[in-house]
């Protein structure tokens, strides 16, 4: 089964909901510690969409700066009810959407492109 365009995902509450228009650029599986702290989980999957393809269908966000293991600033995007992080944006590449996996609806048929961050691998 692949993904079904367009797809949609959102908080844990249901109060925040998104949708993508295009298919994912690529999907990565995330082993650095950060993305461990953030998911309490060994990764992170990340979906890189096109932002023109990525529009929030309901509910509002905050705003939360990240400085990333690589030195990177991510502003992630939470809902201001239940604080579910549902996706990402850089400033440095303000052409991609960065939709954390765990939030999508439907995810079992991703097939990561790569896995980054291996040297802080989970055993």
């Amino acid at each position: 089964m692949s993904l079904q365009i367009p797809f949609k995902g959102g908080c844990l509450c249901g109060a925040l909901r998104y949708q993508s228009s295009e298919a994912p650029d690529i999907v990565l599986c995330c082993h650095c510690t950060d993305c461990q702290r953030r998911t309490g989980s060994a990764f992170g999957i990340t979906v890189s969409v096109k932002s023109k393809s990525f529009k929030i269908l309901e509910g509002e966000t905050t705003t939360w700066l990240s400085k990333r293991q690589s030195g990177a600033k991510l502003y992630f995007k939470s809902c201001t009810i239940c604080g579910t992080r549902c996706w990402g944006e850089f400033l440095e590449i303000p052409d991609s959407t960065l939709i954390l996996g765990g939030t999508l609806d439907e995810a079992t048929s991703l097939q990561p492109n790569a896995h980054i961050y291996t040297e802080t691998r989970q055993p």
